[in-house]
């Protein structure tokens, strides 16, 4: 009975660490540029990257802010992968899935910008294979 016992209270233990990496947290913005085939743009602040803890497949989001003058050429010459898309935002860009992408990559990127002012742009990246 207390082997039995130990079992489930070492189950106990195990099931939150599991369960854990499928819910959002936060992850390095140098591993959520590297899965998205980028890199953070120059001047980018107000970081925040997330791992979205996804079952089945890596999906991973990032927000940050940058100067509004040039985001798009800046945004392109970070993310190579991406082209002109269509989103609610004042600016997307996004790549579809690519079967030449390399391995280990996200199969699609989107990018949705938003200008909060004259001066800024807040961008929205989400990374994930489907």
């Amino acid at each position: 009975m207390a082997a039995v016992g130990g079992v489930a209270a070492g189950a106990g233990l195990v099931w939150p660490f599991i369960f854990s990496m499928f819910i959002p947290h936060a992850a390095s913005c140098g591993e959520v540029m590297e899965f998205a085939g980028g890199h953070m743009p120059q001047q980018a602040t107000d970081k925040k990257c997330v791992n979205e803890g996804a079952w089945l497949d890596r999906t991973y989001s990032a927000e940050f802010t940058m100067p509004r003058e040039g985001v798009a050429a800046r945004l392109r010459e970070a993310f190579p992968r991406v082209d002109d898309g269509d989103c609610a935002g004042d600016l997307c860009l996004w790549s579809l899935r690519q079967s030449d992408k390399p391995a280990g990559q996200a199969a699609i990127v989107e990018l949705s910008v938003n200008y909060q002012s004259q001066n800024t742009a807040r961008v929205k990246l989400s990374a994930f294979n489907t």
